[in-house]
């Protein structure tokens, strides 16, 4: 019984070594393409306030723009 032990106790300690706790780490990068360095220093892209600029002035000319009239111009004299 005490060699099945002793036996026992080896395979736990060579199993811990195998399954990673004494390896290294692998960690995988994502690959990043080179920039030019006068695009990256210009920007290369809209500023960031022209997009809601552009949904709100839509927004205001759709409300300029709607045919709801309060006046009664058509109503009979």
């Amino acid at each position: 019984m005490k060699k099945f032990f002793i036996v026992l106790g080896m395979f736990v300690l060579a199993g811990a070594a195998y399954a990673g706790g004494l390896s290294d780490a692998i960690t995988e990068t994502v690959p990043m393409a080179p920039m030019d360095d006068a695009v990256a220093s210009e920007g290369g892209s809209l500023p960031s306030w022209v997009i809601p600029a552009a949904i709100v002035a839509i927004l205001i000319g759709v409300a300029v723009s709607s045919g709801d009239d309060d006046d009664d111009s058509t109503a009979p004299a």
